[in-house]
């Protein structure tokens, strides 16, 4: 691919101011990172390119989920000449509606602004109706209930996404990938290298790079093979791949995907395959109001009392028990379990049912 260089410093066009709206216990991760991505991208430049600022829709200090406040500027319905607005919300975003804010979401979209979000930021734009037949991200942990709640948007695996007038990612330093997009749509790609350097931001990741969990990712030491199998079984929870295919699409035999997967989890890859499955449907059973039928079968079961034993054997009572209990329970931490590490315990997380 050819790399797009800079244009020529009056040929940039007018600065883009990016308003970020942060809703009450906002990731302070996603709204530093997209932020100081900016910043730096700024001091490359005798006048900055871009603008960016923070508003509000309750009050001008805003507590963050690790309980520190940003100071916003202003109402976000204070909001003019800006060029895109991008919702940041985390733990708890359902609390966080507003129908004053949905309203002018949707007010900005008619009027041609860009429209975005970090993290849970995307339940709220979702909600407004803007993302309807668009591709969409969110972190991994929403992103099985969010993708029940609005079914008419294409949630994606990914860690970000972006089209005409959209924007979306998972979260975290997902929100410096999804700047450094921004950077190298409006001053090359060239800048948004320099910008990643100097945020020693060695690994950027492009378009439709797969958000990658404790079991994808290239840092776990875990094998190639096993990894990719992961993925492989986790983009096919509802209709389960046949194991021996999914060996064969490796170069493997089965017995040797198996060693492999005993090595690394002390299980055969199918057993792995029903906890991940099971792991998908035990997050259902606690965010969702779904018909527990309907969970097992969109889980990858199409024996429901057999689901029901594998899930009694895997959490030790039966998901209608299992619903109404307890959120969570803490596991350890340094301990690797498919059943619980795709949707992991945290203490912020809302036993509300949301679907």
């Amino acid at each position: 691919m050819a790399v797009r260089t800079c244009p020529a410093y009056g040929e940039r066009g007018p600065m883009y101011t990016i308003a970020f709206l942060l809703l009450p216990e906002f990731s302070l991760l996603g709204a530093v990172s997209a932020a100081e991505t900016l910043r730096v991208a700024n001091s490359l430049y005798p006048d900055p390119p871009f603008r960016s600022l923070f508003v509000h829709d309750t009050q001008p200090a805003v507590p963050s989920s690790s309980g520190i406040p940003l100071q916003a500027e202003m109402h976000v319905r204070d909001l003019k000449d800006f060029d895109a607005l991008v919702v940041l919300s985390s733990f708890r975003h359902d609390s966080y509606e507003n129908a004053e804010t949905q309203s002018l979401i949707r007010r900005f979209d008619r009027h041609g602004k860009t429209i975005g979000s970090i993290e849970s930021g995307v339940y709220h734009i979702a909600r407004a109706g803007v993302l309807n037949g668009q591709a969409a991200t969110a972190h991994f942990n929403n992103l099985p209930m969010f993708a029940e709640l609005f079914p008419q948007v294409n949630f994606v695996k990914t860690v970000y996404t972006w089209s005409d007038k959209r924007m979306t990612c998972a979260g975290g330093s997902a929100a410096t990938d999804m700047m450094l997009h921004l950077v190298a749509e409006r001053l090359g790609r060239a800048v948004a290298a320099r910008v990643a350097n100097i945020i020693i931001f060695p690994y950027r990741r492009e378009i439709g790079a797969y958000q990658d969990d404790l079991f994808t990712s290239a840092y776990n030491g875990f094998s190639q093979p096993v990894r990719e199998a992961c993925r492989m079984m986790e983009e096919a929870i509802h209709k389960p791949l046949d194991v021996d295919d999914i060996a064969g699409h490796l170069g493997l035999s089965r017995r040797h995907l198996d060693r492999l997967f005993r090595i690394a989890f002390n299980c055969s890859t199918f057993e792995y395959y029903r906890m991940i499955r099971l792991a998908r449907a035990r997050k259902l059973v606690k965010a969702t109001r779904i018909e527990l039928t309907t969970i097992a079968a969109r889980c990858g079961f199409q024996s429901y009392p057999r689901f029901l034993e594998r899930y009694r054997e895997a959490y030790g009572l039966p998901p209608s028990e299992d619903r109404v209990s307890a959120l969570l329970r803490p596991s350890e931490p340094a301990r690797v379990s498919p059943l619980d590490d795709l949707h992991p315990y945290q203490v912020q997380l809302d036993p509300k049912r949301m679907v």
